[in-house]
This record gives structure tokens, C-alpha cells and sequence, in this order.
């Protein structure tokens, strides 16, 4: 059985405790070094993406030499180009 629970009903929830001073400031700091760890391993994980395209192409048999020609060579100057619609309709 899964349960739904809003903010504010976890808000209304703790104000019915009859919680210390110091059992709120208790609770306040989990909540914010949760946060914090939370956010540190987001920008962690980004920080692994990143490191992880470096190399992205290692296992390309061409050489830099032949990925940057076909790179410079694929570019269409001066041409129309036709979008084509993303569904399935012909327009």
C-alpha cells in the first residue's frame, strides 16, 4: 500500500508534537544536513558526467586528425534546410 503524504500535512503533523526547543533545532539540523549531502552528490554525480565524456570517443578507430576533418566537412553553408515534423503526419 503506498501512502501520499503533502508538506504541509507533515508541517501539520509536527506542529501537533509537543516537541522541546531543543528537539526542533534537533530536527531542523537532520533535515538540513540531509539537504546538504543530497546536493553535494548531485553536483558530484555532474562532476562524474563531465569526467566521463572526456574520452567519449576512445573507441572511434578514426584518428582526431579524421574526426575533426569529418566534423568540418559535414557543416552546409549557403543550403535550405527542410525540418522534418516529428510525428507521424505528412504535412
Amino acid at each position: 500500500m503506498k501512502a501520499t503524504i503533502s508538506l504541509e500535512g507533515i508541517w501539520k503533523f509536527l506542529q501537533s508534537l509537543s516537541l522541546s526547543a531543543n528537539n526542533k533545532e534537533w530536527l531542523g539540523e537532520k533535515l538540513l544536513e540531509e539537504a546538504r549531502k543530497e546536493k553535494a552528490e548531485k553536483q558530484e554525480s555532474y562532476e562524474d558526467f563531465i569526467w566521463n565524456m572526456c574520452g567519449a570517443w576512445k573507441d572511434d578507430p578514426r584518428t582526431t586528425e579524421e574526426i575533426i576533418k569529418d566534423i568540418r566537412s559535414s557543416h552546409q553553408f549557403g543550403v535550405t534546410r527542410h525540418i522534418m515534423p516529428l510525428d507521424d503526419e505528412e504535412k
